[in-house]
């Protein structure tokens, strides 16, 4: 039998990823069908959640066409059916903080 998770646990990870980036705008974490499980947005982001968790499934269609947005979709599993998606303001000169997103996200063992 599979260990339930916490809301709790899921914003605690997310708050981490979303502390290592000082250019976050919006995050979240969804299932392979766009079912919003986390989500982090600042005030006055201009989509909605749904719409970041469409972003966050989609392969080819772009939901965010906003320029001054930098997207980094994720996947959180081994089965590919947890995604993280987050938004990130240009300009992107916080290279050093994607090495730290792939050992957070290694370290992970919520999904």
């Amino acid at each position: 039998m599979k260990k339930l998770i916490t809301q709790k646990e899921v914003s605690q990870f997310l708050t981490t990823i979303t502390n290592n980036f000082p250019n976050f705008l919006a995050g979240i974490i969804t299932d392979r069908h766009g079912f919003p499980i986390a989500s982090k947005l600042t005030q006055n982001f201009p989509y909605k959640e749904n719409t970041l968790a469409l972003e966050a499934i989609s392969r080819e269609k772009s939901f965010i066409t906003h320029s001054n947005y930098i997207k980094v979709k994720r996947t959180l599993n081994e089965q590919e059916s947890i995604k993280l998606l987050l938004i990130l303001k240009k300009p992107n000169v916080h290279i050093y903080a994607y090495n730290d997103l792939k050992r957070i996200i290694r370290r992970q063992n919520l999904f």
